[in-house]
């Protein structure tokens, strides 16, 4: 019986989003706020204003810390999008734990290009479609070589990309 549990939460969560803290800050501060429209930065203490200004170079944001040091979140003022920015990542585990995103009910749909890999500077496009014909996108950023992974994520109206990848007319 154990097993059966334990087969159907990793279905449902796979046991690598639990694991991986740069996922899983993406998925709760970016991507659910998003698609269910409660506020960039819900939960999250604000970081130092100086601290603000030297990181966020001008954008019309807000910057938060979360629980882990090494991840922080970028709210920006539209409340359309959010970033996530992450030092001393593991990428291979980022990598998978994509795997447990979720907009609503439904997976984020990866670009026929997407590849995050430990190797060189790498990335990709996540798309998934919102109920009132809007998308929630993400686009990601690895750069091995200073073990950075930045996210932006956007709830957006129009996205050809996301039609495109979604197989979308």
């Amino acid at each position: 019986m154990r097993f059966f549990v334990a087969v159907a939460i990793c279905g449902v969560c796979p046991l690598s989003l639990f694991a991986e803290p740069v996922a899983r800050a993406v998925q709760d501060y970016c991507i659910t706020p998003l698609a269910e429209d409660i506020a960039l930065g819900f939960g999250l203490a604000r970081a130092p204003a100086e601290m603000e200004r030297k990181l966020l170079n001008g954008k019309v944001a807000k910057l938060y810390r979360t629980d882990d040091s090494r991840i922080m979140v970028v709210a920006h003022e539209s409340g359309q999008t959010c970033e996530v920015m992450a030092l001393g990542a593991d990428i291979v585990e980022f990598a998978v734990a994509t795997g447990g995103w979720r907009v609503r009910d439904t997976a984020p749909t990866p670009s026929p290009s997407t590849n995050i890999n430990p190797n060189g500077q790498s990335g990709g496009y996540f798309a998934a479609r919102l109920d009132d014909d809007g998308f929630i996108q993400s686009f990601v950023t690895v750069l091995p070589e200073r073990q950075f992974i930045g996210v932006t994520t956007s709830r957006v109206a129009q996205s050809a990309q996301a039609r495109e990848v979604l197989g979308l007319k």
